[in-house]
């Protein structure tokens, strides 16, 4: 009985200390990896135009004691991931990207990308992340809107580690821009 009411006593002792952790800021090293088949295919000249609407640059707070000191941010600006990526798949496509008087212009916002921890039991946490990108197109008198969403979580004993949160983050980042690279109803448009 009493190496039992020990071990209850430890077991408390170390979930506690788990749901207090001071957890320090996290800096995400995205790197985008879609698949290359199913991808959107066009034809002609584009420009390119690619913004980060969200607030600020905090993803999300990892929690903890200290929550508001335990930021998640990119390790590198996420526009100029987009870019690089969007310039990849259009000039795989078949289009060129100009600036000199091209046939469609093609912006694209990265709308949302944030995360947040739940608790759901005991120890157990949930850490959630989301995304949302949207794309205008414009072709002559003829125009093409479109936005895309993606959700994923994890549950945890505990929060989540640096390794998992990047884990998660990029797999929503990921699927997002496959979502977008990958839309129909853009390949439709781009090659019309």
């Amino acid at each position: 009985m009493r190496i039992s009411l020990q071990a209850c006593i430890a077991t408390s002792v170390v979930l506690l200390m788990a749901s207090c952790a001071q957890l320090s800021p996290q800096q995400v090293d995205f790197a985008p990896t879609i698949r290359t088949d199913g991808l959107i295919q066009g034809q002609g000249t584009v420009s390119l135009e690619v913004s980060d609407k969200r607030p600020g640059s905090t993803i999300g707070l990892r929690g903890g004691a200290y929550a508001q000191s335990a930021t998640i941010t990119a390790q590198a600006p996420l526009r100029e991931l987009i870019e690089r990526l969007a310039t990849q798949v259009l000039a795989k496509s078949g289009m060129t990207v100009t600036t000199s008087l091209p046939e469609t212009r093609i912006d694209i916002s990265l709308e949302q990308l944030t995360y947040a921890v739940t608790p759901l039991r005991a120890s157990i946490k949930r850490s959630t992340a989301s995304a949302e990108i949207s794309v205008k197109v414009e072709r002559g008198n003829m125009t093409y809107v479109k936005n895309h969403t993606t959700s994923q979580y994890i549950d945890t004993v505990g929060y989540a580690s640096e390794e998992k949160n990047s884990v998660l983050l990029n797999e929503v980042f990921d699927t997002v821009l496959e979502n977008l690279f990958s839309d129909a109803g853009l390949e439709t448009f781009l090659s019309n």
